[in-house]
């Protein structure tokens, strides 16, 4: 029961560390050095911009959802039905928020050809992979 706990934590709450780190951090400036074509590259950090602010409005519920759990558990008159309400209302919350995050990427994407986002990303693996020195 405890583990299985855990693993919803952690699957609908985002085990607790900031959800998209890479691409709220470290993209941008890859992404204006790469992308040859300006109308597409103006473009596409709009969408960046789109999918920045959606992961950080994921990040703000996923810290909600927490505080609100740490409530019922801390709450000595909680029932196994709160939790079971609660886990269904953030899954379905998540689900909404996956959703979005794929449109927005796609969005993003179309206006990015397959070798930029390829050096993009590298450039931001190792841009992150530095900081962490």
């Amino acid at each position: 029961m405890i583990a299985a706990t855990i693993l919803a934590i952690f699957i609908l709450f985002g085990g607790g560390g900031l959800f998209g780190e890479l691409m709220s951090r470290y993209v941008e400036d890859p992404m204006e050095a790469t992308i040859v074509e300006e109308d597409h590259r103006e473009i596409a950090l709009d969408k960046l911009d789109d999918l920045q602010d959606a992961i950080k409005d994921f990040n703000k519920a996923v810290s909600k959802d927490i505080k609100q759990f740490h409530e019922l558990v801390e709450d000595y008159e909680s029932k196994p039905e709160d939790f079971d309400q609660m886990y269904a209302e953030v899954f379905e919350k998540r689900k909404q928020e996956v959703e979005n995050f794929w449109q927005l990427r796609i969005g993003m994407l179309a206006h990015i050809k397959a070798d930029e986002w390829q050096t993009i990303i590298s450039r931001a693996k190792a841009e992150a992979a530095e900081d962490k020195k």
